[in-house]
């Protein structure tokens, strides 16, 4: 299965991205994989504090130096944590952009890799360079604040099918949810009222916790104690497992 994450209005999609992997690596027999390709550049590096060998990975897979299958330049260039495997993109814009204009194409290779695989596709603007991947994913999960006008903003992206700009072509399938991350400081929609509205449309909300964040950051799997007795942690298993059961199972 492969799940995007991408950001609206609002913080988390990152560090969703990073919480869905790490609860698929536990429940998946092949682990997991998660491939950050934000085009306006990554931020595992600095969080994650990432071996140097592995740090802006994507661009050399995108941008080989020697020949090999792609499979394998992904494995060669991520970070292992338990059965997750990290590949994080250039932090520098202009090339993490770059990595979606590639000399090796890897997009297509991503349905080739064992185990299930989680995109950060990054802040959705019109004329986003990451439609190819919205296309391949099985679910995209849209990150939205529940203040007032990141939900509605969010709900109308869905009923436009992923369209901001003329340009944009728009998702193919039905398979697009919100998650709302909640937010300290913002006048947002009750709980009740915003579950109510969207109903199915609705893949989770998740109480943000900044202890389980960095345990995360620091290389905490799924299956840490600390993470299992966590809110925000059970929130995001709960929200994987729904959306696994809606695709089928795990391959």
């Amino acid at each position: 299965m492969i799940i995007a994450v991408g950001g609206w209005r609002g913080v988390g999609a990152t560090t969703t991205a990073l919480l869905a992997a790490s609860c698929l690596a536990a429940a998946d027999p092949n682990g997991a994989w998660l491939i950050e390709a934000d085009p306006a550049g990554g931020v595992l590096a600095g969080r994650m504090q990432l071996p140097p060998r592995t740090v802006g990975g994507l661009e050399r897979v995108a941008f080989p130096t020697e020949r090999m299958p792609v499979t394998d330049a992904l494995t060669h260039v991520s970070h292992q944590i338990g059965d997750m495997r990290v590949v994080s993109a250039p932090a520098d814009p202009f090339r993490a952009y770059a990595c979606h204009q590639p000399r090796m194409p890897w997009v297509p290779a991503l349905r080739e890799l064992p185990g299930s695989v989680v995109i950060d596709v990054g802040r959705l603007r019109g004329g986003t360079p990451v439609w190819p991947l919205l296309s391949l994913a099985d679910v995209v999960l849209l990150v939205a604040a529940p203040e007032i006008s990141a939900a509605v903003s969010a709900a109308e992206w869905l009923q436009a099918g992923g369209r901001v700009s003329p340009s944009d072509p728009g998702l193919p399938h039905a398979s697009a949810r919100i998650v709302f991350v909640e937010s300290a400081g913002s006048i947002g929609f009750p709980r009740s009222t915003l579950l109510g509205e969207l109903g199915e449309q609705c893949a989770g909300w998740l109480p943000w916790e900044e202890a389980t964040v960095d345990f995360a950051h620091r290389g905490a799997t799924a299956q840490d104690r600390r993470l299992r007795r966590s809110p925000l942690m059970g929130a995001v298993n709960q929200m994987v497992l729904a959306v696994t059961i809606e695709q089928g199972a795990l391959r």
